[in-house]
Formats: structure tokens, sequence, C-alpha cells
């Protein structure tokens, strides 16, 4: 069996879960919620940006507070704002290319797994309107009916991403073939889970992932970001 694995943001599409969670909450009267995040990420967005501060501990800070958009709402509030996120502000973004790519293996009966940072309802939903086999996302906290805004730990990101799908696939019972097995993601972020596979490439990669791919000889596909 053949595997494709699939990053969402930056990889198959070009938008944001955070800022299109943030457009959300400011439209429907929860404009507490989307300042909250923004208040939450920007003291790891600044040290970034001052360059006192890595890509790892913003992208951390950036899926730990994403759940806190969701504080409060039931499962078809909820429901009802995270696919219009994927359907309406996600997906028209899309990448032609990596998405071509994507169907081509669908094509060739390979199962396409979704390995995303964004919440896993929100992942699932990714899953059904591209038809892929599974979707894993990072977890959030739903009790008595109720989002509670936390996110359950370890988050969906970087080694974590790898022994996510691993414990997936032997929970299937699925007998994958990882050298002949594919992987796409755009950050060096994404490394564990491009290294399960014999076929990793690096999707519109940033600059850590694109000097990686080319010292491994990966795959790029899409010009490097800047």
């Amino acid at each position: 069996m053949i595997v494709a694995l699939f990053d969402s943001d930056g990889t198959l599409y070009t938008g944001q879960f955070g800022r299109g969670m943030m457009r959300y909450s400011t439209e429907h009267k929860r404009r507490y919620f989307a300042w909250r995040y923004y208040a939450g990420i920007l003291p790891a967005y600044a040290a970034y940006k001052a360059k006192l501060g890595s890509w790892q501990n913003l992208q951390h800070a950036l899926l730990a507070n994403l759940s806190g958009m969701l504080q409060g709402l039931d499962e078809s509030q909820a429901k009802a704002a995270l696919t219009w996120l994927v359907t309406e502000y996600l997906l028209p973004t899309q990448r032609a290319d990596v998405f071509k790519r994507l169907k081509d293996h669908q094509a060739q009966g390979h199962k396409v797994i979704i390995v995303s940072g964004m919440l896993t309802p929100s992942a699932e939903i990714l899953k059904e309107q591209i038809g892929a086999e599974a979707a894993l996302g990072t977890q959030t906290e739903f009790i008595n009916g109720k989002y509670t805004g936390q996110s359950i730990q370890p988050l969906m990101s970087g080694a974590t991403k790898a022994s996510k799908v691993q414990e997936l696939v032997q929970s299937r019972g699925w007998d994958v073939d990882w050298a002949s097995s594919f992987a796409y993601g755009d950050s060096f972020t994404d490394q564990h889970m491009l290294s399960l596979v014999g076929h990793p490439v690096a999707v519109y990669p940033d600059a850590k992932l694109h000097a990686l791919a080319q010292e491994k000889n990966w795959e790029v596909l899409g010009k490097p970001k800047d």
C-alpha cells in the first residue's frame, strides 16, 4: 500500500487557518476571540520577526491558540464556522499544481492522508471536501457539549506529525510501503513527516526546508518562499 501525506496551510493552498478564523470571528460578533488570538501569538511573532525567536516557537503559538476561537461554541456552531473556513476561505486559494498531484495519487489508488496543524474538526471537513482517506489535526477540547477553547497536547507539528501518522497506520492495520510512498510539506517543521517516505516533496518551501531539500536531493515543487 502506498500513502500520500499532505500538509495543508502553505502546501495545499495559500490561505492560513488562523487568519480565516479571525475573519469569521470578527464577522460573527466574536471579535473578542479574534483579538485574543492575535494577542496570544503577538509575542512569538515579534520575537520571530526580530530574529530573537524560532519559526518553531511561532508555529507552536499559532497552533496552541487556535482552539480559543471556538470557545463556547457547540458542535453545530463550530461546524458552520469551520465549513465556511474550509470551503469559502481556504480551498479557493488552492495550489493547482499540488492539487493535481493529490488527484493523481487518488487516481492511482494511493491513500491520501491530511496531516495538518489545523484543528481536527476542520481537518475532517477538508478530508470530506477533497476525498482523502484520513485526516490528522490538532485536537481541541470538547466538554459538556461546548468547545472549551483549549488545545489538547501534543500539537500537530514537527515530530508529532510523523508519530501520529505511524499511529494511524498501525491502528488501521495498513501495510504501507514507505519507500514507495509520498509526502508534501512547505515548512522546515514538516521534515520529520517528509523523512518517513521514499518520495518527499518540498512544496513552495521556506528557506530552511529548501536548503534541507537541496542537501538531501528531495524534489522541490514550486518557487521557494522568500
